[in-house]
């Protein structure tokens, strides 16, 4: 890849040096850029901030070092064909990730500053502007000064007035072209060699602080050896042990994996569970309101019945109230009449008594007499035995007369 570099500020020619203790007029400098979609940039890019007096860019091939320079010239009016192109279309970002896209823009921020004698600047109040240019895929581009359209004749003008040398192409030095100015005739020189020479001077102005600033950097540059050769010495050991515990580490991946595997049908199963429990949390919702709506039912009923419980208990108190009244008075009337009949009874037995104690008076007045008849009546007694006992023998032989009679009925009945 060709490498290229560039001065990033650009001072007013005036043809003085300034030197110290000398007022210093104020130069013109690029503070940054910003690429939105150029080549090999995608999206929006920035550049910057540069230095005041000196920028580099570096990188490996391939990494757009060219195609900040390609900004450059697309900001400063160059046509394809000098950045290497067919058309402007060409200058819109094109890749897997970003493909079809519209446009590209390259915006230059400008600033003018003034240098000091101990090396800083300062800058210019209100000098602050920004270059834009813009490139559609139908081949066209737009030119913006502080986001105002514009066009490329304003663009020159104002670079112009600035002290860019736009009409010999000094502004910016390519490869190459420094050996050509070198090879030219002294015809050929003497129309560039005064922009020419302004510019190495440019160039050359901070190349002592450059040095000192070198050697700074080579001590720091010492102790960063320094650093890195302990720093090195570390990673070695460092990846001693890391060879060390790879095998525990390919182990802790293993482990991990199955975790992560674990894990994933754990929450597989908590999905399904909690799908299954949202469901049976909406059936158990819908009983419980069925439930809570049929027990509101039943304590309403369970009041009611209550009331009419003590409606019958009322009515039940009364009632037997009323019984116990009725029964006491069935008791008497029943008292009353049991007494009633002892009463007879009484009365009764009474006269029973008297009959009888009149009888065994009596019969007390017969017992003499009775017992003058005992010894007659014991004789007629004996006397009548024995008519018994000769009845009883005339009696049997009228007893086997009678068998025989019933024996011959029943034959004939037979």
């Amino acid at each position: 890849m060709e490498s290229r570099t560039k001065p990033p500020e650009e001072s007013v020619s005036n043809g003085s040096d300034s030197g110290p203790g000398r007022s210093r007029a104020p130069r013109l400098f690029i503070k940054e850029m910003v690429m939105r979609n150029f080549k090999s940039y995608a999206g929006e890019q920035r550049v910057g901030p540069f230095h005041k007096s000196f920028s580099a860019v570096v990188g490996p091939n391939g990494s757009g070092k060219s195609n900040v320079i390609d900004a450059m010239l697309f900001v400063f009016g160059k046509r394809a064909k000098q950045m290497r192109l067919n058309k402007v279309s060409e200058l819109i970002h094109n890749s897997t990730n970003h493909q079809n896209l519209d446009s590209a823009g390259v915006s230059v921020h400008f600033q003018e500053i003034v240098d000091l004698d101990d090396g800083t600047y300062e800058a210019v109040p209100g000098s602050d502007f920004v270059i834009a240019r813009v490139a559609f895929r139908d081949n066209s581009s737009k030119y913006y000064i502080n986001d105002r359209p514009s066009n490329f004749t304003e663009v020159t003008k104002k670079l112009k007035g600035k002290g860019v040398d736009l009409d010999n192409n000094r502004f910016l030095i390519l490869q190459g072209e420094v050996e050509q100015i070198s090879l030219m005739k002294p015809k050929a020189q003497g129309h560039t060699m005064k922009v020419f020479l302004n510019i190495l001077r440019t160039l050359l102005e901070p190349t002592n602080m450059l040095k000192r600033l070198m050697n700074h950097i080579s001590s720091k540059l010492e102790t960063l050896n320094e650093r890195r050769s302990g720093v090195v010495q570390m990673v070695k050991l460092a990846e001693k042990e890391r060879n060390g515990l790879e095998d525990v580490k390919n182990e802790a991946e293993a482990y991990m994996l199955k975790e992560l595997s674990l894990l994933k049908w754990q929450e597989k199963a908590a999905k399904l569970a909690s799908g299954d429990t949202s469901a049976k949390m909406v059936e158990l919702q819908a009983n419980m309101s069925n439930l809570e709506e049929n027990l509101k039912n039943e304590r309403e009923k369970i009041r009611e019945n209550n009331q009419t419980l003590k409606e019958l208990e009322t009515l039940h108190n009364k009632y037997m109230k009323r019984q116990e009244d009725l029964k006491y008075r069935e008791d008497v009337k029943h008292m009353e009449r049991k007494i009633k009949k002892l009463e007879d009874k009484i009365e009764k037995d009474s006269s029973k008594i008297n009959q009888i104690l009149k009888e065994s008076e009596d019969s007390a007045h017969l017992i003499p007499k009775l017992e003058d008849n005992i010894p007659k009546l014991q004789k007629q007694l004996v006397d009548e035995e024995k008519v018994l006992e000769e009845i009883e023998e005339n009696s049997k032989g009228c007893q086997v007369t009678l068998l025989m009679i019933f024996i011959a009925f029943e034959l004939e009945w037979e």
